[in-house]
């Protein structure tokens, strides 16, 4: 089984600076530059020549419930023929947060029929339903919480492994972090025995043998010529 790790595409909040960060949107859109990139991203993943008449021959496309990632899994799933499968435990670490006063207030995300209003061909769990995704009263996810579904999504994962699937998964900088240290076995243990960083569209490969884990290759931005790509 080959599993592609992607992030998704430069959002509004990844420009601020220390400065500006006072504008932070919980759930925020796409920049422009976004917008070309995950066009570019979706490209290549259809048409890569070196690998194959099916390009990444990708099977299955799941995305996190983030509106970033739901748009960047937009041209994806188009130029792939794949219908997106929503996994809300992709979502970045942290979750659905804004700092007021001092605190942090939590937000539940989008609702069920707002996620299938604007992208009606997306494949949503019970999980998500019309009164959204995230749990509200969390706040500031923990980090334990974010590593426990890290290590959830990479059991799956494992379990998948003897299987022939090609998968993508769009999540998030963060949540990727986490997700590559729950397959090398770095969690809970060794949280922060390293940085595993991946830039906006960025492509990590990891196949499984049906024995282990192998990383092919990490944080490629093949498909961004230099002017495109961003942190």
């Amino acid at each position: 089984m080959h599993v592609y790790l992607i992030r998704h595409a430069q959002s509004e909040n990844n420009i601020l600076t220390a400065e500006t960060m006072q504008r932070r949107k919980v759930d925020p859109d796409l920049t422009e530059l976004g917008y070309r990139q995950r066009e570019a991203l979706a490209e290549y993943l259809a048409n890569e020549s070196g690998l194959g008449n099916d390009g990444f021959g990708i099977s299955r496309l799941y995305t996190s419930p983030m509106y970033r990632s739901l748009l960047t899994a937009q041209p994806v799933s188009k130029a792939l023929d794949r219908q997106p499968m929503t996994w809300v435990d992709l979502h970045e670490k942290g979750g659905m947060f804004r700092r007021e006063n001092g605190t942090f207030k939590g937000f539940s995300g989008m609702s069920r029929s707002a996620i299938l209003q604007e992208f009606p061909s997306y494949r949503l769990p019970e999980a998500v339903s019309e009164n959204g995704w995230y749990d509200a009263s969390l706040g500031l996810e923990p980090e334990t919480h974010s590593f426990y579904r890290a290590i959830k999504v990479a059991k799956d994962l494992s379990e998948w492994g003897k299987t022939d699937a090609v998968i993508a998964l769009i999540s998030h900088a963060g949540f990727l972090d986490i997700l590559l240290k729950a397959i090398s076995g770095q969690l809970p243990s060794r949280p922060q025995s390293m940085s595993y960083y991946h830039n906006n569209t960025a492509i990590t490969r990891v196949d499984y043998d049906g024995a282990r884990p192998i990383l092919q290759y990490m944080n490629r931005v093949d498909h961004l010529p230099p002017t495109m790509r961003s942190w």
